[in-house]
C-alpha cells in the first residue's frame, strides 16, 4: 500500500533522511520511534507531500504525487498537532471542511456520537482542553476516510483516559483497513496498539519490530539501539 523507495531528504548541506527504504501494508498500526531530531517529523511530512525529497520516490497503491496529484492527497490524512486547528472555529466546522474536501461517504453525526463528542463539538477550538482537540483531530482522521493515517506525537500531554480513547478509535480504524502510521515518545502505548514499530537512525529505519515474530519491547530495542549521546 505504501512505498517508500530510497528517499533522502537535505536541508542545505544537512542530510535528515538517506536512502531510507520501507513498504507498509494495510490493517496496520505501526509505530515510529526515534529521539528528537532523528527525522521523525520530517519523514511524515515527506509522506504526506508537504516536503519534497532530494531523491527517492514514495507511492500510495501504486500512485505518487507526480503521477497523480489528486488521488495521493486524497488517499492519505495527515495530523501533525492540534495547533493547525482554527482556534475561532467549532470542532463540527473543521469535521465538515474535512468530509467536504476529501469527498467522503462518511456520516459526520455519527463519528460525532460513536467518539461521544456531541458535548463539545459544537465549541470554538479555543475553548477546548487539549484531550477535546485530540478527539477532534481523531474525528477528522475518521471522517476524511483516507487509506493512510499519518500521526506526529498524538499521545503527547494527554491523561490515560484520553490515551485509552483515541488508542481504541486507531484500532478501529485499522480494523477498516487503514493503515496508521504514528511517532510517539511513549513506548509502552506503542507496543499495546502497534503491529509494528520502525526505529529511525542514521537517516534511515535501522530496525523494524514486528510483533508476530518478536517478543521484545520498544523500550529494550532503544535502549539497545541509541546511547546516552544519540537522545540528548
Amino acid at each position: 500500500m505504501l512505498l517508500i523507495k530510497n528517499i533522502s531528504v537535505h536541508y542545505g548541506k544537512r542530510i535528515i533522511l538517506e536512502k531510507l527504504a520501507i513498504e507498509l501494508n494495510s490493517s496496520e498500526i505501526i509505530g515510529l520511534v526515534a529521539p528528537n531530531g532523528a527525522g521523525k517529523t520530517t519523514l511524515l511530512r515527506t509522506i504526506a507531500g508537504l516536503i519534497r525529497p532530494n531523491s527517492g520516490e514514495i507511492a500510495i497503491n501504486g500512485l505518487s504525487v507526480a503521477t497523480n496529484r489528486q488521488a495521493y492527497y486524497k488517499s492519505l490524512y495527515f495530523v501533525e498537532s492540534n495547533q493547525t486547528l482554527y482556534p475561532n472555529l467549532k470542532g463540527i466546522d473543521h469535521l465538515n471542511y474535512v468530509k467536504a474536501m476529501w469527498h467522503s461517504s462518511v456520516d459526520v453525526e455519527e463519528v460525532i456520537k460513536d467518539l461521544a463528542i456531541k458535548k463539545y463539538v459544537n465549541r470554538p477550538i479555543k475553548k477546548l482542553s487539549l484531550g477535546m482537540k485530540q478527539q477532534i483531530l481523531i474525528a477528522m482522521c475518521i471522517v476524511s476516510d483516507a487509506d493512510i493515517i499519518l500521526l506526529d506525537e498524538p499521545m503527547n500531554g494527554l491523561d490515560p483516559t484520553n490515551m485509552k480513547n483515541i488508542s481504541e478509535q486507531l484500532i478501529k480504524l485499522k480494523n477498516k483497513g487503514k493503515l496508521i502510521l504514528f511517532s510517539s515518545h511513549i513506548l509502552s502505548n506503542v507496543d499495546k496498539i502497534s503491529d509494528k514499530v520502525l526505529f529511525l537512525k542514521n537517516k534511515k529505519i535501522d530496525y523494524l519490530l514486528d510483533f508476530e515474530k518478536e517478543t521484545l519491547s520498544s523500550e529494550v530495542v532503544y535502549e539497545q539501539l541509541f546511547t546516552r549521546e544519540d537522545i540528548s
